[in-house]
């Protein structure tokens, strides 16, 4: 029976073949312990670090309330949290921020942009202080704001907030050409209308709405209080108008012997 002999060539390459294939694994398991290292010492240095985190845009909220909002802190970790994970926490924390806007910048500052409700109106409480109502219903205390211009007045809200801030989202959804002559709003609420208010504009004109109808039915106001004279008027399932000076006429007519 005869014996196959391998060549010696062939021999020394079949034996190189496994320490080559050790040698690859080796340098594979030290590049990973490497990396490994180099992350720990990255994520233990001030490089991994929240060093300087800027507010822009906020003028009803503070600062430091946008800050917590979104969850961050000097010295907190750079990559810890996304950005859109960011700007969702600060929309969904602050009322009175309508969107919001994270960008990174490395090494660790962070801006934070926010994008407020506009005012809609404003009210003016028991102790004769006067707030700020924005669009989503959120109340800000003025200090050095001044106050929205033309914007209504609210009076006697007290207790009824669910509808005050179905009110200020109602107010947030029409045009500002058309709340310019709004100067003051009150609830008037009726069994059959609950929600029902009642509107004094700039123009002398006496309003009875409610909430719910205020957007579709400021377009026939702002139609009455152009060609017509100051008076009383019905907005609700059916529109009525009174002018006060034929109330008045009426009323020396019959004191009239």
């Amino acid at each position: 029976m005869l014996k196959v002999v391998k060549p010696i060539e062939q021999e020394e390459q079949e034996s190189r073949r496994p320490r080559r294939r050790g040698r690859w694994k080796l340098w594979f398991v030290l590049i990973l312990l490497l990396a490994a290292i180099l992350s720990v010492v990255f994520f233990q240095s001030p490089l991994s670090r929240i060093q300087q985190i800027e507010v822009e845009g906020n003028v009803y909220v503070d600062r430091s309330a946008v800050i917590e909002a979104a969850g961050l802190r000097i010295g907190g970790q750079f990559f810890a949290s996304s950005s859109s994970n960011v700007e969702q926490r600060i929309v969904s924390n602050l009322r009175a921020v309508e969107g919001a806007t994270v960008k990174k910048r490395f090494p660790g500052k962070i801006l934070l942009t926010v994008d407020e409700y506009d005012p809609v109106a404003y009210e003016l409480l028991e102790d004769g202080s006067i707030q700020a109502l924005l669009g989503s219903g959120a109340e800000i205390p003025l200090r050095d704001q001044g106050l929205p211009a033309e914007k209504p007045m609210l009076t006697e809200w007290a207790g009824k907030e669910e509808q005050k801030a179905a009110l200020c989202r109602a107010l947030a959804s029409v045009p500002d050409s058309l709340l310019s002559d709004l100067s003051e709003i009150m609830p008037f609420p009726a069994p059959s209308f609950p929600d029902k208010i009642k509107v004094y504009t700039r123009s002398r004109f006496e309003v009875e709405t409610t909430i719910s109808l205020l957007k579709d039915k400021l377009e026939i106001l702002g139609g009455i209080t152009e060609t017509q004279n100051p008076g009383k008027i019905k907005l609700l399932e059916a529109d009525d108008f009174v002018p006060f000076i034929q109330s008045e006429t009426e009323e020396e007519g019959g004191e009239t012997p």
